[in-house]
């Protein structure tokens, strides 16, 4: 069982904003979204960043999120409205919409 604390949040957010400073291989987190005009909903953006880091936790992915982009969270055009950001996910240089990177 992972422990949540401040500690073990703001410890996450720096291997994830500097993965590199810390031997690991993978992209910052803030290199692979960029705004999009449409909301993505956070599952989704969590499933495509996994392929990136898949050590990261969900919550602690959505909790980072949340303090990185307060200002481009919103309500998905879904059915159901979920919660998402105004960004995509970028894949070797190409952004993917959340309908091609949605895996449930």
């Amino acid at each position: 069982m992972m422990l949540l604390n401040e500690q073990s949040i703001a410890a996450y957010k720096k291997i994830l904003s500097e993965p590199h400073n810390h031997g690991l291989s993978f992209r910052p987190i803030t290199s692979c979204f960029e705004i999009s005009e449409d909301v993505t909903p956070k599952h989704i953006l969590f499933n495509q960043f996994s392929t990136e880091a898949p050590m990261c936790p969900k919550l602690i992915f959505y909790i980072i999120m949340d303090e990185l982009y307060p200002n481009l969270i919103g309500k998905a055009k879904t059915e159901g409205g979920e919660l998402g950001f105004y960004l995509k996910f970028i894949s070797a240089g190409i952004a993917i919409t959340h309908e091609q990177g949605e895996k449930e």
